[in-house]
């Protein structure tokens, strides 16, 4: 397991990042970095016979000095299938949340900002 994380965060270094900008599409295996301003981590899918398997693992950031929070999305998106996240701003900013959207057009999966 420590292997595979290594690898993931090894791979979201190394890739596009998903902040506001437009819609970034994901390739099979291979992680992209978001960030979502309190939040940040990466996202890959797997596609298999039952549907594409996205994971997206975020960590809060860890402002104050404790254990970050981490969160874990793992969906199986269909044909013309998509998933939204949602996280929740900071006491101290704005207080907005900040969401992204996972759709599968096809054969493509696509990740982008949904604010």
């Amino acid at each position: 397991m420590r292997t595979l994380s290594k690898t993931l965060i090894a791979a979201a270094l190394s890739f596009a990042v998903v902040g506001t900008a437009s819609a970034v599409e994901l390739k099979p295996l291979k992680a992209t970095s978001v960030d979502l301003g309190t939040y940040y981590g990466s996202i890959y899918y797997t596609p298999g016979s039952d549907g594409y398997r996205v994971v997206a693992t975020l960590s809060a950031r860890n402002i104050d000095g404790s254990e970050p929070k981490v969160v874990r999305l793992v969906t199986t998106l269909n044909a013309n299938q998509s998933v939204t996240l949602s996280v929740p701003g900071t006491l101290n900013a704005s207080g907005s949340e900040a969401t992204v959207a996972f759709s599968r057009r096809g054969d493509v999966v696509d990740v982008a900002s949904a604010d």
